[in-house]
């Protein structure tokens, strides 16, 4: 089992397995998040992750900002930011 935490350790997620692959984003929406030259990506299936938010902190930022259109949903902390 795989553990990790926001940077309060307010929520904590737990996955099975390592992922199987990464990849390196360098969108513009990927650059901007976060503040550098893109992203890296763990790609998982929502059944192979548990997420454990008991404070009530994970919220989700959607932008819509995208070159395709597509709506992206980001997940952080509200009380750490991470």
């Amino acid at each position: 089992m795989i553990e990790g935490r926001c940077n309060c350790s307010g929520i904590k997620v737990f996955l099975a397995e390592l992922p199987k692959t990464s990849l390196l984003c360098y969108c513009s929406n990927c650059r901007r998040s976060g503040s550098s030259v893109g992203s890296f990506l763990y790609p998982i299936d929502k059944g192979e992750v548990k997420i454990d938010d008991q404070k009530g902190h994970l919220k989700t930022y959607q932008d819509s900002d995208t070159k395709n259109g597509s709506t992206i949903f980001r997940q952080f902390c509200s009380n750490c930011g991470s």
